[in-house]
């Protein structure tokens, strides 16, 4: 069924089910809309009973699941509430006047230095909008994103699917990461050759995992992985125990002063080749639905607000 097509559907019976489904749970869709968990259940049931099919399972200990129906009304949900908004802010060019639900992804080590900021400029131009944020890993964030469950995610731009755009936003560079009593404490920069010896504690979370293999591959090295882990804090507190040396992308935020922590981070002194020591942190999304008022709202202020390029700069 074409619910598009239904002249008996509200958008209000399309906006409870989608913020239902996104939510995983009526309580918490009934908070962000401010309403009754009976209320959203009752027009869920009536969209239920329009459509002809059960949209969803309610289950106390799981939340809400889609059904298959209910996951094709959900991508056709969304399509629809994304074109009213796109009506309704036909004459609305002040961001504060932008309103609606907004979930947005972010790979997880980029959130501390990224989520902050981020919600509060956004928050200052567009303070009607509801932004809930998800914490993932590369493939989870693009199954998320086309899977239409959440809008923009914050990714490396590395093995990036070709069913999504992308705007560059800012460049990271590595950093050694050594113990607070290891000879090179002092040194400015320092080598992979200079820590060739030491035992890596990898940072296994791909695409940052690949870019730090390609490193030790074109310096002709090759590393001696001890402990692998995809937390920065885990990382971290295995060098300051001296298990070994890490090589981190962008400075972590810590809570607490490096010599306090145990820890030295260091330039890597390695010579880029054809700039691959160099990683990009863009803005991702769906490349076949056309953005909502709400996120290119976002990804307008993510380029104001850590990009010097602006839509020009998309990926092809």
């Amino acid at each position: 069924m074409n619910i598009t097509l239904n002249p008996s559907i509200t958008l209000r019976q399309v906006l409870h089910f989608v913020v239902a489904a996104e939510t995983g749970t009526m309580s918490e869709a009934a908070r962000r809309l401010h309403m009754a968990p009976s209320a959203i259940s009752m027009s869920i049931a009536e969209l239920e009973r329009i459509v002809g099919a059960q949209l969803c399972i309610k289950r106390k200990s799981k939340g809400l699941t889609l059904t298959s129906t209910g996951i094709v009304v959900f991508r056709q949900a969304r399509q629809l509430l994304d074109l009213a908004d796109e009506i309704a802010s036909l004459s609305k060019r002040d961001r504060t006047d932008i309103r609606g639900p907004l979930t947005v992804g972010c790979f997880m080590p980029l959130g501390p230095t990224i989520i902050p900021p981020m919600l509060a400029d956004f928050a200052d131009q567009c303070p009607h909008v509801e932004v809930d944020f998800i914490e993932g890993y590369h493939e989870d964030l693009q199954d998320r994103l086309l899977n239409g469950s959440i809008d923009a995610a914050f990714v490396y731009d590395m093995d990036i699917s070709p069913a999504l755009k992308t705007a560059p936003l800012l460049s990271v560079d590595p950093y050694i990461l050594l113990p607070a009593d290891h000879p090179l404490r002092e040194a400015e920069v320092v080598s992979l050759r200079d820590v060739a010896a030491s035992p890596l504690i990898f940072f296994d979370a791909p695409p940052i995992s690949t870019r730090i293999m390609d490193m030790y591959r074109d310096s002709g090295l090759t590393p001696d992985i001890r402990h692998r882990s995809r937390s920065y804090a885990t990382v971290r507190s295995l060098v300051a125990s001296g298990r070994g040396v890490a090589v981190l992308f962008q400075q972590p935020m810590l809570d607490a002063p490096y010599e306090e922590l145990k820890v030295v981070l260091k330039r890597v002194a390695e010579p880029r080749v054809h700039t691959r020591a160099q990683a990009t942190v863009s803005l991702a999304w769906t490349r076949s639905m056309r953005l909502n008022a709400r996120a290119q709202a976002w990804v307008d202020v993510a380029v104001e607000r850590f990009g010097s390029a602006g839509p020009q700069a998309e990926r092809p």
